[in-house]
């Protein structure tokens, strides 16, 4: 009998632990998708040189979705530390719309894109085929410099507001953090919200997907077209 009750604490421990390392969606939902009435232009010939782009800042909410949806797996069974740490995204374009997302040590997920305003002001956003853990809707361009970085509200099709950051390197100065977080909440989105991925421990040459990009930092000192 008393080896049934341990049994029994030891599995309810364990579950329990489970459970707090878990991603908890519900948590990281900020607010329903509000109306984003200014939106800025984007260079297409700028954005025709973008090999990769990398997501150092996001909201919560955009990270754990898009984790689920890299790692294909119910957010129950991924660990929250892991997508800080091991996520690793990067996003590769192409000159016909599509998007390949990495990350995670070498997994590969295709999204598409579709203009509803010529300059990327607005586009949709959805991944190609497989299960959608509410990674799909309108995406917005509300700030950019058109040289190293872009900043795309997200309204997700379950009707959730999500953001990003977009950059040409994963390394960015104290100067576009501090711009980008007060370009966040001058929207409305909510400090408490904030994540940033750590790529210190990304290693991409050994999973094969090395960047065309100029590896400089960003600045954030640049000219930036904000809406």
């Amino acid at each position: 009998m008393s080896s049934n009750r341990f049994l029994l604490s030891a599995l309810a421990i364990l579950f329990i632990g489970n459970c707090a390392e878990a991603l908890d969606m519900e948590s990281a939902k900020e607010q329903p998708c509000f109306n984003i009435t200014r939106t800025v232009p984007l260079d297409l010939n700028w954005v025709g040189t973008i090999k990769t782009l990398y997501y150092p800042l996001m909201s919560r909410l955009d990270l754990y979705r898009s984790s689920a949806n890299m790692l294909n797996k119910s957010p129950n069974d991924i660990n929250e530390a892991t997508v800080y740490y091991d996520s690793c995204f990067r996003w590769n374009l192409y000159t016909n719309g599509s998007i390949t997302g990495r990350g995670f040590n070498g997994l590969s997920r295709e999204y598409k894109t579709k203009l509803v305003v010529p300059t990327m002001e607005k586009f949709e956003f959805s991944p190609v085929e497989g299960k959608n853990y509410g990674y799909s809707g309108l995406k917005y361009t509300t700030m950019t410099d058109n040289k190293t970085f872009l900043f795309t509200p997200f309204c997700t099709d379950d009707g959730e507001m999500t953001w990003g950051l977009g950059t040409i390197s994963p390394t960015i100065s104290q100067d576009l953090i501090k711009a980008a977080h007060e370009h966040a909440e001058s929207l409305g989105f909510k400090r408490e919200y904030f994540t940033e991925i750590r790529y210190d421990r990304c290693n991409f040459e050994s999973v094969d997907y090395t960047s065309d990009n100029q590896d400089n930092e960003i600045d954030g000192t640049t000219t930036v077209t904000s809406a």
